[in-house]
């Protein structure tokens, strides 16, 4: 039971350093262009979110985190090099899943699909700098 929520609390955490540490680089790189791809389908795209938007908003995102760092708990032991290696191969493995659903959806969809390539290119950024952070904080909430 403790190593759930050892876990769980890593999963909080990297959450939290996903936002916190993310936001300065998408408001820089991603913002101005994804929300302008937004702004110019407003019969596809939400842009007024209410309150149980943000929430289940967060909340998927932590699924999604909880899901990488899931796949790379299982994984780290068979991969070779420092954890931080280790992390960005899992999460790396797992953004060419987010990156190829995105894709996939950007075909069934006749909107902007500038949308998805900022959607992609701020996964990779958010996905790096989790991977980074899981490298660094998984071996101190699980020591040998």
């Amino acid at each position: 039971m403790f190593t759930l929520l050892k876990f769980l609390a890593l999963v909080v955490l990297l959450n939290i350093i996903r936002y916190v540490a993310g936001y300065p680089f998408e408001s820089w790189l991603i913002f101005n262009g994804l929300f302008g791809a937004m702004s110019q389908n407003p019969s596809v795209f939400n842009n007024q979110y209410s309150t149980f938007d943000w929430v289940t908003s967060y909340f998927y995102n932590f699924i999604m985190w909880l899901t990488v760092t899931w796949v790379f708990r299982l994984l780290h032991h068979s991969l070779h090099g420092s954890m931080i290696l280790k992390s960005l191969q899992v999460f790396g493995l797992m953004f060419l899943f987010f990156a190829s659903t995105c894709a996939i959806l950007m075909n069934h969809y006749s909107h902007s699909k500038a949308f998805y390539f900022y959607v992609t290119f701020d996964g990779l950024l958010v996905f790096t700098l989790v991977a980074i952070a899981n490298g660094l904080l998984y071996p101190l909430f699980f020591k040998k």
